[in-house]
């Protein structure tokens, strides 16, 4: 089964993304997947200000485009000071590229616009007006201009680190430059004589016959696509008359058996095959496209393969430590925020400022009722070892947050850290009862009783947890009884009736 997988990986579907931009094998900085204008008015999630870079601020629109689309990825995995702790860091960056852009006074012009454009209509085969508007939906780019706008972004970002590449000594070889150039686009028609391809497979001399036959009305002048819609077995591609995509000379040498690829790449363009034997059966074997890295095509888009490259390159093996270098030696960063100031002194553990820029947060009418940022003080307290701020911030609690589970949960781990077990015990006591018979809750309790090793009180909270598990059980399995004997009540009034309404013979 894993071997037919290497004959239909190539179908016209798989080489059409769902990621649109991924034409240069570069995706620059731009999230393709939640279309900010189908937003319309909706109050912003976030508001500024969040950060200034080498004195240029921020914008909330575009912390917003770009927190959405973390949200929309993440939104299961990270919290909402994580996401938006991962926007601003993005952002900052993004402002660091676009500021470098400018000073390198790097330039793109129309016709460099217009090239990748109809670049990405090729590669995603759009042929139509509603094609592009699809794409211009995906993009989140509003129109054609905006469209426009975004890839010229994407251009003057790779000829960036095109340059920041050859800065950095990176080199490209001659065989990536051939490997990223060479393309096959090919179709088939397989007569097959293996079980994981058809369940009636053929004998081998039946598939060679067949194939034969195939062949010959190929050279009396038949149509290749509907010959193989005919008599093709393979079923992911005969209805595209055999067509298994256009892709890399190397993918086709990685994805499909030696046989066939040897045979493809004998092939001028539009010729075909006498039936070629795999392990799948005969294939008879054409062409549609071929490109090769020799010719006077090939030397003229040589220069830009290598920059290309060159950029990816930087882009996946030097753009996050050049990002770091600009933040630490070369940029000035303003993080506005106190609460995202708090966040990041935290990750780099200087727990005494991301206390002061926590209180600031306090302070602040977007965070003064914030259970996360009263979370968060306690914690930087906590880290620097002194419990009786991290205790006091919970006093401070607005009336309507003192009673959150995740507040008992938060001293628990204070009183921990200071070595006081009754207050461990009674902080512990008391979100277990705000967890009620939640399962999920007592678990975690459970887990930070084991932790404090208080070996009573995780026996006792185990038998309460296990049997809650058994009630639950009994629940369903009572719940699972009636619906039963409702379904057994319901299928004899059907059946009565039935016998009601027979009419007599």
């Amino acid at each position: 089964m894993a071997g037919m997988m290497n004959i239909r990986r190539l179908s016209k579907s798989f080489l059409k993304p769902v990621v649109i931009i991924l034409v240069i094998g570069l995706i620059v900085g731009l999230f393709y997947v939640f279309p900010w204008n189908s937003l319309g008015n909706q109050q912003l999630l976030y508001k500024g200000p969040s950060a200034r870079v080498n004195g240029v601020k921020i914008s909330d629109q575009d912390f917003n485009k770009a927190l959405l689309r973390f949200w929309q990825q993440y939104g299961s995995f990270l919290t909402e000071e994580q996401m938006k702790a991962n926007t601003l860091e993005y952002l900052i960056g993004q402002e660091l590229i676009k500021q470098e852009i400018e000073k390198r006074k790097i330039s793109v012009s129309d016709r460099e616009v217009e090239d990748l454009l109809g670049e990405i209509k090729v590669y995603n085969q759009i042929d139509s007006e509603e094609e592009l508007e699809m794409l211009i939906y995906q993009t989140g780019a509003g129109d054609l201009k905006g469209l426009k706008k975004m890839l010229r972004e994407i251009i003057a970002e790779q000829k960036l680190y095109g340059v920041l590449g050859k800065e950095a000594n990176l080199e490209v070889t001659e065989e990536e430059m051939v490997a990223s150039y060479e393309e096959l686009e090919v179709a088939h028609i397989l007569i097959s004589t293996s079980s994981d391809v058809t369940e009636e497979p053929l004998s081998d001399g039946e598939a060679l016959k067949k194939a034969e036959e195939v062949y010959q009305k190929l050279q009396d002048g038949a149509n290749f696509a509907e010959l193989a819609k005919e008599y093709s077995d393979d079923i992911s591609n005969k209805n595209q008359g055999g067509n298994l995509g256009r892709a890399p000379i190397e993918y086709f040498k990685n994805a499909f058996v030696p046989e066939f690829v040897e045979a493809a790449l004998q092939l001028e363009v539009g010729q075909y095959s006498a039936p070629v034997k795999t392990q799948f059966g005969y294939h008879v074997i054409t062409v549609l496209e071929k490109k090769l890295a020799q010719g006077e095509q090939w030397e003229k888009e040589k220069e830009k393969i290598k920059e290309d490259l060159l950029a990816n390159k930087f882009l996946t093996t030097k753009k996050s430590e050049w990002l770091q270098e600009q933040r630490q030696k070369h940029a000035k960063i303003e993080i506005l925020d106190p609460s995202l100031l708090g966040y990041h002194l935290a990750q780099e553990e200087k727990w005494a400022e991301a206390a002061v820029a926590y209180e600031n947060a306090l302070k602040d009418k977007r965070y003064k009722n914030s259970l996360n940022t009263f979370l968060s003080l306690a914690e930087a307290y906590k880290e620097n070892k002194n419990y009786e701020a991290a205790l006091g911030v919970f006093e401070r609690l607005p009336k309507d947050l003192k009673d959150n589970y995740n507040v008992d949960l938060a001293k628990a781990d204070i009183y921990q850290a200071k070595e006081d077990k009754a207050g461990l015990k009674a902080a512990l006591s008391a979100a277990e009862a705000k967890a009620g018979e939640d399962l999920t809750l007592l678990n975690q309790i459970l887990r930070k009783m084991k932790d404090a090793e208080l070996t009573e009180e995780s026996k006792t909270l185990e038998e309460k947890i296990a049997a809650l598990e058994k009630k639950n059980r009994e629940e369903q399995e009572e719940l699972n009884r009636r619906l039963q004997e409702e379904q057994k009540r319901l299928q004899a009034e059907q059946f009565q009736e039935g016998i009601i309404e027979t009419p007599a013979d």
